[in-house]
C-alpha cells in the first residue's frame, strides 16, 4: 500500500460518519495561482466546502470525483496520485487536519528559504522531485540517494512518482523525511509524517 492510499485509508477512519464520501468535488488547472516555488509543474486546485487546496505535479488531470473514488483505489499512476493528492489536500484542510495548503506569498519566500537552509543543519540532503531554487540553495550537499542523506526533502511533485514514492518507502532508519510544500500537506498530515511549510496559506 502506497503512501497516498495510507493517507486516503486515514481520511476514511478520520472521517467516518461524516458523510464526506458522497461529496464530490472538481480538480482543475489553474496557472495563474500562485504556487511554493520549490514545486514544479502545473498547478491543480480542488476545493471541498470551501477549502481550496493545491497539488503541483508534471502528470496533471482535470476531473469532477466523488471523495469516495479515493477508498480503496490502488492509486497505481502518477495521475491518480495527483488527483489523489489534490483531493486529499482539499478534504484534510476542510476537516482541519492540515493547514497551509497554498503557496505562499512572494515575501515570504527567502525567511522560508533561510529556515529550511538552517533546520538540515549542514547535512546531507536528498530531493524527491526537481526543484532548481533547493539544489541552488543546497549546492554541495545534495546527496545522490537517500542511503547517503541525513534528511530527505519530499516534494509533491517527486512523490507522485514511482520511483520518488520507492526512495520515501524505503529510506534507512533514523533518516529524517520531511515533506516540504503545500501540495504534501495532507498526506504528511494523514500518515504522520513531518511537514515543512511555514508560511502557506
Amino acid at each position: 500500500m502506497n503512501l497516498f492510499m495510507r493517507a486516503a485509508e486515514a481520511l476514511r477512519a478520520r472521517s467516518e460518519g461524516t458523510g464526506v464520501e458522497d461529496g464530490d468535488l472538481e480538480i482543475v488547472r489553474n496557472h495563474d495561482a500562485l504556487v511554493c516555488p520549490y514545486e514544479r509543474g502545473v498547478p491543480l486546485e480542488a476545493a471541498y466546502g470551501g477549502r481550496v487546496a493545491q497539488f503541483v505535479t508534471g502528470a496533471p488531470v482535470e476531473a469532477r470525483v466523488k471523495v469516495s473514488m479515493l477508498f480503496g483505489a490502488p492509486l497505481a499512476g502518477e495521475r491518480e496520485r495527483s488527483a489523489a493528492g489534490a483531493v486529499i489536500n482539499a478534504v484534510a484542510g476542510f476537516f482541519g487536519f492540515a493547514r497551509n495548503l497554498r503557496g505562499c506569498r512572494i515575501e515570504d519566500r527567502p525567511p522560508c528559504l533561510r529556515q529550511l537552509v538552517a533546520k538540515t543543519a549542514d547535512r546531507p540532503v536528498r530531493l524527491i522531485g526537481q526543484s532548481p531554487l533547493l539544489e541552488h540553495a543546497f549546492a554541495g550537499r545534495i546527496a545522490d540517494s537517500t542511503d547517503a542523506a541525513g534528511v530527505v526533502l519530499v516534494l509533491g511533485h517527486g512523490l507522485v512518482t514511482e520511483a520518488g514514492l520507492d526512495e520515501v518507502e524505503h529510506a534507512k532508519p533514523g533518516t529524517e523525511v520531511l515533506m516540504v510544500g503545500p501540495s504534501t500537506g495532507g498526506t504528511a498530515a494523514l500518515v504522520d509524517l513531518p511537514h515543512w511549510c511555514p508560511y502557506g496559506r
